[in-house]
């Protein structure tokens, strides 16, 4: 199946966190988006993984995604190994996105966020050469951009996700196991009110730097190559 736009998460609400507004606002301009997560979240302090898919389903139906598929990395284990770049590397290939997307690989709290951005990075490239010894036809992505977790970077560019920003919230929140504490459940970081305050507070800092109401952040992996400063500019 090819899309337009494949984003990977190192876990099921990383996408939904730092770039699922940016999905539903290509969603509803009629591009074909799709989410990888490399792991299931099995290590996760609350939610089993049925529980995890079911809401990453979920969540992936709200933004109006066409595929959300599971690669079955280890959680909590995710390392720069040949079979961990070989299986993102056919993922591509199977796709053949123009746009990735992958979280930040510098200086996030969360290992597996930094991890799962550098194997994308290498998956990226090395699915285009020939003689990889991996399934599928070989194909490199048109640009690979890197979105924000728990990192605090200023964004090489910012996304207006404003027409979209509710349907943002509402796939961040079909992820209920994490980010929403009752009895049975164990305090974590990311059920603390204070984490969707939080993401509220980013996503509106990150519009406020391109003047609309909520944007969402890029960094991008290599120099923009620019002929035509019109078209490029954008509005």
């Amino acid at each position: 199946m090819d899309v337009d736009l494949l984003a990977f998460g190192a876990h099921p609400d990383d996408v939904e966190i730092g770039a699922g507004g940016i999905l539903a606002a290509h969603a509803a301009m009629g591009y074909k988006c799709a989410i990888i997560d490399l792991t299931a979240g099995e290590m996760s302090t609350n939610g089993s993984v049925d529980e995890r898919k079911a809401e990453a389903r979920e969540a992936a139906d709200v933004l109006k995604c066409v595929s959300r598929t599971c690669l079955g990395l280890p959680d909590a284990h995710l390392d720069i190994r040949k079979e961990c770049i070989y299986k993102i590397a056919e993922s591509i290939r199977e796709f053949r996105p123009r746009i990735v997307l992958a979280p930040y690989f510098r200086n996030d709290r969360h290992p597996d966020h930094s991890t799962a951005g550098e194997l994308v990075k290498r998956a990226s490239f090395m699915s285009g050469l020939k003689r990889l010894p991996i399934n599928g036809e070989p194909f490199r992505p048109e640009k690979l951009y890197f979105f924000l977790l728990t990192v605090e970077e200023t964004p090489d560019f910012v996304v207006d996700i404003s027409p979209v920003y509710e349907i943002k919230e509402e796939a961040v929140k079909a992820h209920r196991t994490q980010f929403f504490l009752h009895s049975s459940r164990v305090p974590t970081i990311v059920n603390n009110p204070s984490f969707l305050h939080n993401i509220r507070s980013r996503d509106s800092y990150f519009g406020s730097l391109i003047g609309v109401s909520w944007g969402e952040g890029l960094l991008l992996n290599e120099k923009p190559r620019v002929s035509d400063l019109i078209k490029w500019g954008g509005a």
